[in-house]
């Protein structure tokens, strides 16, 4: 009897060790991205295979899915995205730089408000790059499009990294000058006098999103 139950015993843990070696086969195989399915949800994996369940990052979740196509290639989805948000309505929240630790609340005003300043255009589209597999971050500064002469204004905009390369993407003048392309454009060729005082980084890890001023940008 003791032998069978032993024998049991042996057994079942082959059978749990096999559905874990399954379970972390299947985990492996999703990194840096949104997955689910429309009865049990969609959600952001990063690049260690957990589950983020940060507010803003479900939120941008949300976004991509109500405006891109799954069936388009992922920098579609971010310029669909990108044609989305620059839709919000553009709102002076005065004139306060944020933080790195205020950067996700400027996200998830803009988010529910669908409103908001160039701050918060910019740390949501970094959210929605993120969980879109890019790396992004946001800078602050100044710029003005009046003419060499004139001072800068306060400023906010998104860096999103293709390949080695951050391009912007600013939305909030993309907004006010929609004859110009703001999407996805390196400093060098964006087409305003602007001024770049701080940059904070996003990292995501192990289901932690982490803002991060840098000490130098890199361009």
């Amino acid at each position: 009897m003791k032998k069978k139950i032993l024998i049991l015993v042996c057994l079942l843990a082959v059978l749990l060790a096999g559905a874990d070696v399954g379970t972390a086969q299947v985990n492996a195989a999703v990194r840096n991205r949104i997955t689910g399915t429309k009865r049990k949800g969609y959600v952001y994996v990063d690049r260690t295979g957990t589950v983020v369940k940060a507010g803003e990052i479900r939120q941008a979740v949300d976004f991509v899915l109500k405006n891109s196509s799954r069936k388009n290639k992922t920098r579609q989805r971010l310029r669909q995205c990108y044609d989305a948000l620059v839709k919000f309505s553009y709102f002076h929240m005065g004139t306060e730089v944020p933080t790195a630790r205020n950067i996700k609340s400027c996200a998830r005003y803009m988010f529910t408000r669908k409103r908001g300043s160039c701050y918060y255009y910019a740390a949501a589209m970094a959210y929605i790059a993120r969980v879109l597999g890019y790396d992004s971050r946001v800078a602050v500064g100044g710029v003005t499009a009046r003419g060499p002469y004139v001072q800068l204004s306060p400023h906010g905009w998104c860096e999103v990294r293709i390949g080695s390369r951050w391009l912007i993407c600013d939305c909030s003048m993309q907004r006010a000058h929609s004859d110009q392309n703001l999407f996805l454009v390196s400093e060098i060729r964006y087409p305003f006098r602007m001024r770049r005082d701080k940059t904070y980084a996003m990292t995501v890890k192990k289901g932690r999103v982490i803002w991060k001023q840098l000490l130098q940008a890199s361009r």
